[in-house]
């Protein structure tokens, strides 16, 4: 039972428990909420001397002692005034000692006491209306006091237990009628107020360690939050109820250009508005973040685009708003989240989509589009243009002959030249390969289309005096004019290109209107499919195999089949030209089939770690047959060495269809591929669709790959895309061991270009295996292979 009680006594005795180092700062804090009510309490101390040394002046009282006493009491007041005023100028401490603690205790008690010594020494000298005013006066004090220093419950208890103590005597031994009684009451009500005080002393402590818990983790929030700003590139952000930055952290300040305290004193969402741009899009997200901070609502990844001093960036925000208790805002916190890499590499996705990579021009897609719209406008006069096709004249002798690197120069440089002379009403396009088109918009007249038709010439052939680079480059021409000519787009390309073909038969650097007459003169395609229907038969097609080698460990790990044409009377024709032709007159089925059965003859003949890779038509995928014909040719090899290729244009021709081909060729255990990947946009669906087994990245990437940062990041991203769906990628167009490296080191499985060898003959494949040491001896390799250059 003692054990209990002394347990509860030492409970009901603490204000709080804490370390040392805590309770340091909590005695400090005591002190503080002491000193803070100083003034006023020693004011009124003097006040009440001199009310109570008026009353009791003309009492029967020794007015000497009296005095001493008031002086006492005031020497005490001051005292405690200038300990407050010492304070006050002095830098505030956050710790303080025990011994700070007892002395105030001591002042305490010694106040307690001097006030304890009025009715000791003058209650029974009295009458009775001045022992009620002095009774008045001493309970009034040891409440009053009590309270106040209830914040340093010691001082407080012994304060007033002086002061009720002494106040208890003076009633017991005044000999009144009922003292005995008075002064037990006044016991009571002093073990009232200590308990009191103690009890306001219990929250006061359990305020300060919730205060301080909530400071610690305050602080490791802080160096978590620090540790995450300094490892990532999102930002964190606070705005106070007046939209001003709140905590501005050195990362924000460096990412905005302001100097933090300057930050700190901007309005935020001003300063937003003001960084971001004018244009519509400026003007859409800021509504869109507007109705986001009136809903007063949390809102995630709303897209800003902004121009700082840094340049521009585009950012992410996601918030969520500050309320107190009753649901007011104060604020709002989130996060920013850098999406620059991310938008630039999405916005050089959407601009491959509609645009060139190697020119920087409309591509076909959005040519096409354009036309379609152009010719269903409503507007009088849309309607009416002039739509202009080129064809580089040389083209196929510069990319042979001087190779891939020319070949795209004087591609960049023709289509410099198309924009120089076109007005910013034109649209100027690149179709493919070297075919571009130009539309004239409001032209229905030939001399005003022959007068720039002149000018480009002038400009192609070098002979203008104002073009920076004077390199000759003849294209032949065909113009066809909307709607005269052609109502849709099929249509007026068609006349367009066969103007075209006039021109290069009338042998080309000039240019030719369509007239009707010229549908009767598309000789050569038709002569071209006539004799493609022979050519298995007189053996004019051959295959050349390029080959792959692996990044990890330069193995040969597969050849890219390649079909070759070579006519008695027109010579080699390129794939590109009589592919299509074969399509359309419905050869390309046995023309595919002959390729895949030569292609997995001549594979069987390698290691059985060599696969082979077949390009195939969108007219094969689609065939209801398809699987069964490649079953077939590939009877007497295993059906893991065949890699099918597809290209994007061939699952967007009739993408159920191709897809389900695919799925049943995997099932059988064939390889698939998707080639020249990043070309274009909807490809990126048709991996969700179907997991082909390899991603070809197109050369246009690989050419640009140290050069241009975006290529590199598109490069790292397809790569990374591809082994995060369990595919192989394979580098074309790589012509250099800069490239190899860079493509190696972002991650990709195998490289393809001229670097590792030009397409071969088949009869050279089995010595080229042979003799392969690796991308430092290929030069040699290739030397002794003594491959005809014309092949590729």
């Amino acid at each position: 039972m003692l054990g209990r009680f002394t347990s509860y006594l030492a409970t009901l005795f603490r204000a709080y428990e804490a370390d040392e180092v805590d309770a340091a700062r909590f005695r400090a804090r005591q002190i503080q909420a002491i000193l803070r009510l100083t003034p006023l309490a020693m004011i009124i101390n003097f006040l009440n001397v001199l009310v109570v040394a008026f009353a009791l002046w003309s009492e029967p009282v020794n007015r000497t002692i009296l005095l001493a006493w008031a002086l006492t009491v005031s020497a005490l007041s001051v005292l405690g005034f200038r300990g407050w005023l010492r304070a006050r100028s002095r830098p505030e401490h956050k710790t303080a000692s025990r011994r700070a603690m007892r002395h105030g205790v001591f002042q305490a008690a010694m106040l307690g006491l001097a006030w304890g010594a009025l009715p000791l020494l003058f209650q029974a000298d009295l009458h009775s209306t001045a022992q009620f005013y002095v009774g008045m006066v001493t309970v009034g004090m040891v409440c009053a006091g009590g309270f106040a220093l209830s914040s340093m419950p010691a001082a407080g208890t012994a304060y007033v237990v002086c002061l009720g103590s002494a106040a208890a005597w003076a009633l017991y031994s005044s000999g009144l009628e009922q003292s005995r009684g008075f002064a037990g009451l006044l016991l009571v009500y002093s073990v009232v107020v200590v308990y009191s005080v103690w009890s306001h002393a219990k929250s006061f402590g359990a305020r300060l360690v919730a205060e301080s818990r909530a400071e610690r983790q305050n602080e490791v929030i802080s160096l978590l939050l620090k540790d995450f700003e300094d490892h990532t590139s999102d930002l964190l952000w606070e705005l106070d109820q007046s939209g001003r930055f709140v905590q501005v952290s050195s990362r924000l300040a460096h990412v905005v250009g302001v100097p933090g305290e300057r930050l700190a004193r901007l309005h935020g969402l001003a300063l937003l508005r003001r960084w971001m741009p004018r244009d519509e899009q400026g003007v859409q997200q800021w509504k869109q973040l507007q109705t986001h901070l009136k809903s007063q609502r949390a809102f995630r990844d709303q897209h800003l685009s902004l121009l700082t001093r840094r340049g521009r960036s585009w950012w992410a925000l996601s918030a969520r708003p500050l309320v107190d208790e009753h649901g007011n805002t104060l604020g709002w916190r989130g996060v920013a989240a850098d999406i620059t890499d991310k938008q630039m590499a999405h916005m050089r996705l959407s601009w491959l989509a509609n645009n060139d990579s190697l020119t920087g021009l409309v591509n076909r897609r959005q040519f096409r589009e354009m036309l379609e719209t152009l010719l269903h406008s409503p507007a009088q006069g849309d309607n009416t243009f002039a739509v202009v096709v080129f064809d580089l004249d040389d083209f196929k002798q510069i990319n042979d002959g001087r190779g891939h690197a020319a070949g795209d120069h004087a591609l960049n440089l023709f289509g410099q030249r198309l924009l120089a002379v076109s007005r910013r009403s034109d649209t100027v396009a690149r179709l493919g390969g070297d075919e571009f088109a130009m539309v004239l918009r409001g032209a229905i007249e030939q001399q005003e289309v022959r007068t720039m038709l002149d000018r480009l010439l002038q400009a192609l052939n070098g002979s203008d005096p104002q073009a920076a680079d004077a390199e000759n480059l003849p294209a032949s021409m065909g113009v066809a004019f909307a709607p005269g000519d052609g109502k849709d787009v099929d249509t007026l390309l068609n006349h367009a290109d066969l103007a075209l073909y006039a021109a290069k038969h009338a042998g080309g650097n000039q240019y030719r209107f369509f007239e009707p007459s010229l549908e009767d003169g598309n000789r050569r395609r038709a002569a071209l499919a006539q004799a493609l229907r022979g050519a298995i038969e007189r053996d004019e097609l051959r295959l050349a195999f390029q080959p792959q080698v692996t990044t990890s460990d330069q193995r040969i790990c597969g050849f890219e089949a390649l079909l070759r044409w070579h006519h008695a009377e027109y010579g080699d024709v390129s794939p590109s030209e009589f592919v299509p032709i074969a399509e359309s007159a419905g050869l390309m089925h046995a023309i595919g089939d002959w390729v895949l059965h030569k292609a997995c003859e001549e594979a069987a003949l390698w290691r059985e770690d060599i696969n082979v890779s077949i390009n195939i038509s969108a007219a094969q995928l689609t065939a209801p047959d398809f699987v069964a014909r490649v079953q077939s040719a590939a009877s007497g090899i295993a059906s893991g060495r065949v890699e099918l290729e597809v290209t994007e244009s061939v699952l967007i021709d009739d993408g159920d269809t191709a897809v389900a081909s695919l799925r049943r060729l995997r099932a059988l255990g064939f390889r698939t591929a998707l080639d020249d990947f990043g070309t274009g946009y909807s490809a990126l669906g048709y991996l969700r669709q179907f997991p082909f087994d390899t991603l070809k990245i197109d050369r246009s990437f690989v050419r640009d790959l140290y050069t241009d940062h975006d290529a590199q990041v598109l490069v790292e991203t397809i790569v990374a895309m591809a082994r995060a769906l369990g595919m192989a990628t394979v580098a074309e167009g790589v012509e250099d061991v800069r490239q190899a490296s860079m493509l190696a080191e972002h991650g990709c499985s195998c490289l393809q270009g001229y670097l590792i060898s030009r397409p071969m003959p088949a009869h050279v494949v089995a010595a080229f295996i042979h003799d392969w040491q690796g991308i430092d001896e290929i030069a040699p390799a290739q030397a002794s292979l003594q491959v005809p250059l014309g092949i590729a």
